[in-house]
């Protein structure tokens, strides 16, 4: 028979607590016993009681505090938590001797490497879930942690969504699972923010949009805002997805699903929750009928049409196989994925293409830094595709001018006129790049020559 107090519910070794306003809420609780030679002695009260330790120092940050609700046999408390950490939960039975009056303290388990930070959702399909292949130091840091498919929460280490003890879990992986970006975007993310992070893997290989999108199946959609609720919420949700849906109706069809998906997902959750997506890469397969093009625009637009919903590029990050970010690309890609929601630092997107002479287009961008320079050895009008009422236009030459570029035609623009650069699946080498950030220029589709 044990005696003191125990933990039964609320919070796990490793936990991280999402913070809000610099403090972090969550409710714990168990059960009590007193000693029985403490019964015989004779105690005037005995009150299940905590506090909150550094783990760095062992410094408390507060003297025992007694538990919140406390009955015959059960105790709980809702605990308030600095953000920071890493901090250690003890707990015990304060006995107060109904003789002396001395303290006794019995007790009581104890919950370490606790900390209060930023939660994040991580949802999408393969290249989310991580299957990157390679040979890349990315290794664990006691400041990133994760909640497992398991449903305990542990130090983050390779792989993230992986099917240990998780036969119940809706996004347990079918293949072997590899490396994901997130685990270097944790570490830059606690290096620029002071604060420990939290890992929910939400993500599955393969999944469609249907299966998020509460209009259709959204089984996966409705699994992660149960993770997140679980986890007592998250800061942003990360999303990497769209390769399924690469194709034919699926891909027109697209934004209206992912638009679902946020909607459904701030709905459930209360707030504006931030969408951080990643715009498709490179796929080593046969050509296909423009999709991967369409699902890149999508990706683009709805960045710019959704509040709160950022965007990055992936077009210069090899590979380790046909589809899959190889281990390198997914540090890389972690990196990038905190300096933009922790820096403000965007990628080069196109704003407008303008027809400056009979024969030149001049297409001015975004979220340049430095100045747009060509990042390799390709002729880069290979890279442009240009098409009026007359048909397809060759480029004669491509020239970088500051935040803008000169393209040079073949002949001049006749009516109605579009302009798309990456195009199709096989491309997007990361061409032309910012000067300064390093970050490519996002691949876009048909946009209006004004």
């Amino acid at each position: 028979m044990f005696y003191g107090t125990r933990i039964t519910y609320g919070l796990d070794d490793w936990q991280i607590i999402n913070s809000d306003n610099g403090s972090g809420r969550v409710t714990v609780g168990g059960l009590w016993r007193l000693e029985d030679g403490a019964k015989k002695a004779g105690v005037s009260s005995a009150d299940p009681s905590y506090r909150l330790v550094n783990e760095f120092d062992n410094s408390c940050l507060t003297d025992w505090i007694k538990a919140d609700h406390i009955d015959s046999e059960r105790w709980e408390t809702t605990l308030t938590v600095p953000r920071g950490g890493l901090y250690r939960l003890e707990t015990c039975l304060d006995a107060v001797s109904a003789k002396s009056g001395e303290h006794w303290r019995f007790r009581g388990d104890i919950r370490n490497h606790i900390g209060c930070g930023d939660v994040f959702a991580i949802a999408g399909q393969s290249n989310a879930a991580g299957y990157g292949k390679g040979v890349m130091p990315d290794p664990p840091d006691v400041r990133v942690h994760v909640r497992r498919n398991s449903g305990r929460w542990d130090m983050a280490s390779h792989p993230l969504n992986d099917a240990t003890d998780a036969q119940d879990c809706l996004n347990a992986p079918m293949g072997q699972t590899g490396t994901s970006p997130f685990i270097a975007f944790g570490r830059r993310h606690a290096d620029l923010t002071g604060a420990p992070v939290g890992l929910l893997p939400c993500a599955q290989g393969g999944s469609p949009i249907r299966m998020w999108d509460p209009e259709q199946d959204g089984a996966l959609l409705k699994n992660m805002i149960t993770k997140i609720k679980d986890a007592g919420g998250a800061n942003a949700v990360l999303w990497y997805q769209g390769c399924a849906d690469a194709a034919g109706e699926l891909a027109r069809s697209y934004a209206k699903s992912f638009e679902n998906v946020v909607t459904y997902t701030r709905k459930a959750l209360g707030w504006e929750i931030p969408f951080y997506t990643f715009q498709l890469n490179k796929y080593y397969a046969p050509h296909d009928d423009g999709g991967w093009d369409v699902i890149r625009q999508t990706q683009r637009q709805m960045a710019r049409s959704l509040k709160n919903v950022f965007i990055l590029p992936t077009c210069d990050l090899s590979l380790s196989d046909e589809i899959h970010l190889c281990s390198a690309s997914n540090a890389a890609l972690g990196e990038r994925l905190a300096l933009l929601m922790d820096k403000g630092v965007y990628a080069p997107d196109i704003e407008r293409a303008l027809k400056t002479g009979e024969a030149e287009v001049r297409l001015e961008f975004a979220n340049v830094k430095g100045e747009l320079i060509k990042a390799d050895t390709r002729d880069a009008s290979e890279c442009f595709e240009l098409t009026d009422a007359a048909g397809n236009i060759p480029i004669e030459a491509v020239k970088t001018e500051g935040s803008s570029i000169v393209l040079t035609l073949a002949r001049p623009v006749s009516g109605f006129a579009r302009v798309s650069f990456e195009k199709e699946r096989m491309r997007g080498a990361g061409s032309v790049k910012d000067s300064l950030t390093l970050l490519p220029v996002l691949p876009f589709l048909n946009e209006e020559i004004k």
